[in-house]
């Protein structure tokens, strides 16, 4: 910044006021209480239910059958197939002729992989807006579909987690 453009925002800016200047094309969010992102089928099963600090986990909106695709948005499920594919090697018993949409199931190997990787390449997708039901839902999903922790509660701790730390 110049001196004349500092001498603008002095006179622009008497010491109550504060001025934010972004750069184009940047975004920016001062205060958001509530976000969320339903898709038709989880917002009737969902409306009344507003996200606590860690949601109980008694009424999932799934069953043992229900694809990890369900949870995300259709047009989204190119990128979903393309993580669930680079999971691959690492699931135990995994059968390759199932198309990596409708898998229900992920027992990974933990030896081979950590569970942060797993939790990183959600938040990704959830990140450009793939997923379209609550965080909370996805813990529970996981905590029922997979091996990464049999604890609703420490698997939503860990995706808040790592979450936050992506921002």
């Amino acid at each position: 910044m110049n001196s004349n453009e500092e001498d603008t925002l002095d006179l622009l800016n008497p010491g109550s006021i504060v001025f934010n200047i972004y750069e184009k094309g940047s975004m920016h969010v001062d205060h958001v209480d509530h976000q969320h992102f339903y898709g038709d089928k989880w917002a009737k099963a969902l409306q009344h239910h507003e996200p606590a600090a860690c949601p109980s986990s008694a009424e999932p909106a799934f069953d043992q059958d229900t694809p990890l695709s369900a949870l995300f948005r259709e047009h989204h499920h190119e990128e979903l197939r393309q993580t669930i594919e680079a999971w691959r090697p690492y699931l135990i018993g995994d059968d390759t002729n199932i198309d990596a949409l409708v898998m229900t199931h992920f027992e990974f190997d933990r030896k081979r992989i950590y569970s942060n990787r797993v939790y990183y390449d959600l938040l990704d997708l959830e990140g450009i807006g793939a997923l379209q039901v609550p965080l909370s839902q996805l813990a529970s999903y996981l905590a029922d579909h997979s091996n990464l922790s049999q604890s609703y509660e420490t698997l939503y701790r860990q995706l808040k987690k790592y979450r936050q730390e992506r921002i």
